[in-house]
């Protein structure tokens, strides 16, 4: 290894006075953490872990007391930068919670009360919609799974906010099924079904797909409606926003997440 490099690791740990032969195993363990990967990556938590593991056998008793005080030092300005970016998550938390409000009171009654939606169910395969819904309800129970390993993987118990919007966020999907997700999600046999059920949906112009076009043009005008509300007067943000699909993919999706419709949400109950 490189003179310099030596150098380089001694000073940014200088509380630590590294000796030749240790600072050079510690630029080995920098190496190691710092690969690159496209699918995995530390979280905080887990790269202390790891660097505890490694420079416990390392460091001699003295500098592993002054380690492990640098180490928590770096935790506790860590949880204060949690606990103060969870304030910022308020502003999503009440849009989920308005956008749960408009699903349960107004666009999913609308929906579901109509006589459209039982025809457009009865122009389907009904086993394959049986099999698509079983397959979407598992699809839900494992995205909440994610959420909540992931969540406090990272943020512990210092972002309750950012949580409780992850899952009311995760809720609207259970009254209001999210098929361009699910689609993603899918297994090659459930990907074959969908695709099959895909070529029956009714042709556009037509009273079925109208009435559901509709709906979606209610959705899509008050999803505008709320971004306007609780983003527009806040300056310093950015709400980030994924290209539109092309029409007609964007109107099959649609569809399909009707057919997807369940009254009692899949099981799930409401977050507040």
């Amino acid at each position: 290894m490189e003179r310099e490099e030596i150098k380089f690791v001694q000073a940014r740990y200088h509380q630590l006075n590294l000796n030749s032969e240790q600072a050079e195993k510690v630029l080995r363990f920098e190496h190691m953490k710092e690969s690159h990967s496209p699918t995995h990556a530390f979280s905080a938590q887990e790269e202390w872990d790891f660097e505890y593991s490694v420079f416990r056998e390392i460091l001699s008793g003295e500098q592993m007391a002054e380690y492990q005080k640098r180490v928590a030092e770096q935790k506790e300005m860590y949880i204060e930068r949690l606990v103060d970016q969870d304030k910022a998550n308020r502003i999503w938390a009440d849009q989920m919670r308005e956008k749960v409000y408009f699903l349960k009171t107004t666009l999913i009654p609308s929906i579901l009360f109509g006589s459209t939606q039982m025809i457009l169910s009865l122009i389907i395969d009904r086993s394959k919609v049986d099999y698509l819904k079983a397959n979407y309800r598992t699809f839900l129970h494992d995205r909440r799974k994610q959420i909540l390993v992931d969540h406090f993987r990272h943020c512990s118990i210092y972002a309750p906010i950012r949580l409780k919007s992850a899952l009311l966020g995760h809720y609207a999907s259970c009254l209001l099924p999210t098929f361009d997700a699910f689609e993603q999600w899918m297994d090659e046999p459930t990907r074959a079904v969908a695709g099959f059920v895909k070529t029956k949906l009714p042709r556009r112009n037509s009273e079925i797909p109208e009435f559901y076009l509709e709906k979606l043009n209610e959705s899509k005008a008050f999803a505008q409606q709320t971004k306007e509300k609780y983003y527009r007067h806040i300056d310093g943000w950015h709400v980030w926003e994924r290209d539109p699909l092309p029409e007609e993919e964007e109107n099959v999706n649609w569809l399909m997440s009707m057919i997807l419709l369940d009254r009692n949400a899949y099981g799930f109950e409401d977050m507040e």
